[in-house]
């Protein structure tokens, strides 16, 4: 008693942790605090509903409605929020199918980013984040993208979206830190200053300053042009001897510099892209299931929530103590679908009574369907009948004979071969021989 009162507190704590970091917007420590509280306790419904309104919110609604309909199964009466969701989201008419496109269309960027079409896959991307701006992966590889191609503007506004939803988002805390360490304002504001700097500036004469020569003397007219004539000369030199090599050779220092620097960001720029190569090879292998996983939710009566809600109307059914409309639904349930070991727990236990009970009311079932003319319902029920018990030959018999009514003797001979050779029942076993031919 002492252990499960110890595993119960342990998962309230982590409950009340996850809920702490949820008010915060917190959403992944939110997320780590209420799975680490289900690990303790898997009945702790309250931690399951919060948990699937945080995949709701990062828009992981496939991940939500999962959690819910568990939910729903473990507590099916009382106050259960999850019967609230779950009724919102029915509500609502064509979201499934909207979510469906969505996630359709976030895998084709997918796959347009891991080909090399990074134009397609933002055009995808923008198409996504526009009809659903809090799908958390779909901004993630967005800003992933722009941060390749150097769109800082459009990456930064794609990383602060994501933040706002969930603030401690590890990967773009990442991208944010990449996109500060990347954006070129910073670098162009030291360019200009350094250029300014470097600009000589003269004062201005005022009105009464002289200049004093040494020496006076004046000048004839054809001395004053010989004196401009050498003045020219000796500035022409001066600029061809002295000037321009050091011009020259300042140029090419920065020609130099500037070349250096580039094949540095280049290279650098190839570091990057490789490493958001395999970032988005990441994604695509952690997301290549989601536009599958949400059609086996959703799509049709044999998709993973329809098995859910055939377990839950089974369950109504015993409560409602009508075990004749319980055993049909259990028929055609598809256990393989569920994965939940609550669920799986609950089948179990109503197993017993279905293959001890389930298949008379399922021959009566068709039985009915036989008399009334609808042979192919008549025969569902006689194959689920002889699945919860394969011994009674009776079923056996009433399949051999549809089957070689609608002509299908190859099955209909095997089956009656079986009731003539292990059959106890000699009438039975003569009605065979007369049907088989011998």
């Amino acid at each position: 008693m002492d252990y499960r009162r110890k595993t119960r507190a342990i998962a309230n704590s982590y409950y009340n942790m996850g809920l702490e970091r949820a008010r915060l917007r917190d959403l992944t420590g939110a997320a780590d605090c209420l799975k680490k509280s289900l690990h303790f306790n898997k009945y702790q419904t309250d931690a399951r509903n919060l948990l699937g309104l945080i995949y709701y919110e990062a828009g992981e609604v496939g991940e939500a409605l999962v959690q819910w309909v568990i939910s729903k199964n473990l507590q099916p009466e009382g106050n259960n929020r999850a019967d609230f969701y779950l009724d919102e989201i029915q509500r609502k008419k064509g979201i499934m199918d909207t979510e469906r496109q969505l996630v359709r269309r976030f895998n084709q960027a997918l796959a347009y980013a891991q080909n090399g079409s990074e134009d397609l896959a933002i055009l995808q991307l923008n198409k996504v984040v526009e009809a659903k701006p809090n799908y958390v992966k779909a901004q993630l590889l967005l800003g992933l993208l722009c941060l390749a191609r150097a769109d800082y503007q459009k990456a930064g506004k794609a990383i602060y979206t994501v933040l706002q939803i969930d603030r401690n988002n590890p990967r773009a805390l990442w991208y944010k830190a990449e996109l500060k360490e990347n954006a070129p304002a910073k670098r162009e504001k030291d360019t200009e200053r350094r250029r300014l700097k470097n600009v000589v500036s003269h004062r201005q004469m005022e009105d009464d300053d002289v200049i004093i020569p040494p020496s006076y003397k004046e000048n004839t007219r054809d001395q004053a042009v010989i004196n401009i004539l050498v003045g020219l000369i000796l500035g022409a030199a001066v600029i061809f001897f002295l000037v321009q090599p050091a011009l020259t050779k300042a140029n090419n220092e920065r020609h130099n510099q500037e070349i250096l620097k580039y094949s540095e960001q280049l290279s650098q720029a190839n570091v990057e892209i490789d490493r958001l190569t395999a970032e988005v090879e990441d994604l695509n292998q952690q997301n290549q299931s989601v536009e599958e996983s949400l059609a086996s939710l959703t799509n049709d009566s044999n998709s993973v929530l329809a098995q859910y809600q055939s377990v839950i109307e089974i369950l109504d059914a015993y409560k409602d103590d009508d075990f004749n409309r319980a055993v049909p639904i259990y028929a055609s349930l598809d256990t393989s679908l569920i994965t939940s070991p609550q669920v799986l727990a609950v089948l179990d236990e109503i197993r017993p009574d279905m293959e001890a009970n389930g298949y008379q009311v399922l021959e009566a079932l068709g039985d009915q369907a036989s008399a009334q003319g609808n042979q192919p319902q008549a025969l569902d029920y006689y194959l689920k009948s002889l699945n919860l018990n394969p011994n009674n030959w009776q079923v056996k018999y009433k399949v051999a004979v549809i089957y070689k009514a609608t002509d299908q003797r190859e099955q209909a001979n095997s089956l009656f071969t079986d009731i003539i050779d292990n059959s106890n029942d000699e009438q039975l076993a003569a009605q065979a021989r007369q049907e088989r031919g011998f």
